[in-house]
């Protein structure tokens, strides 16, 4: 393995026959958006498997985890016949077992037994994610970025911004912790703040001096965020 590889490519299922194959993309994104944004990239499975050369160099030279729906393994499979092996292959019927059951095969379906085998399977992800990571290199190497192939329709969501004691500050996927803070009835009110900086302190580093003052501004950007359009599910 190079002592320049900074990123783990994430390779997720693209089967639509049945629900762990919708799971496994949402799953994903979470993961590229939310639990390890600077340290994972995805692969564009289609493109992958027909020829691109840039998606299958980056799995060459790059730890890279698949993401099936179903034993049948596609993505590892594919991922192994043209770029050598994976290191890692998680199956999403494996990690859920019966809590699929009642899950849909179309996002727009979503419902809360949806959401919730959704986060169970990215932080498992994110989990595989951190320990593949362990085992190529030291953390401190993966802000230094990437030139490999990434797939644009699952980039990573920008930071949501927020100033803090006077200090702008960048949090990413703030949009999505909101999101989840909406999904687990977070009241938009100052009772809610103890729930919103716990959920930031997940993903960010809140010292004891600072928290009033992300206290007061993540409240503001929750109670913005209730106010206007929510994302569709």
């Amino acid at each position: 393995m190079s002592p320049q590889t900074t990123k783990v490519g994430i390779i997720s299922c693209s089967g639509e026959a049945i629900p762990e194959g919708t799971i496994s993309r949402l799953a994903t994104r979470r993961v590229l958006e939310l639990l390890r944004p600077n340290a994972t990239v995805t692969l564009c499975l289609p493109l992958f498997l027909a020829g691109n050369e840039a998606e299958r160099n980056f799995a060459k030279t790059h730890p890279t985890i698949t993401i099936d729906g179903c034993e049948k393994q596609c993505a590892k499979w594919g991922t192994e016949e043209h770029s050598g092996p994976v290191s890692s292959a998680l199956v999403v019927t494996g990690i859920l077992g019966t809590r699929a059951v009642g899950c849909h095969r179309a996002s727009r379906d979503a419902t809360q037994p949806d959401k919730e085998a959704v986060w169970a399977v990215a932080e498992r992800i994110a989990a595989e994610v951190d320990t593949v990571l362990a085992e190529t290199g030291p953390r401190d190497d993966i802000a230094a970025g990437s030139s490999g192939a990434q797939c644009s329709c699952s980039s990573p969501a920008s930071g949501g911004k927020l100033i803090v004691l006077g200090v702008a500050v960048s949090i990413p996927g703030l949009p999505l912790i909101f999101e989840q803070c909406v999904e687990r009835d977070i009241p938009a009110d100052t009772g809610g703040c103890s729930a919103l900086v716990e959920a930031v302190r997940i993903y960010r580093r809140i010292l004891p001096e600072e928290e009033t003052g992300y206290r007061s501004a993540l409240l503001a950007a929750y109670q913005a965020f209730r106010s206007g359009p929510q994302p569709a599910k």
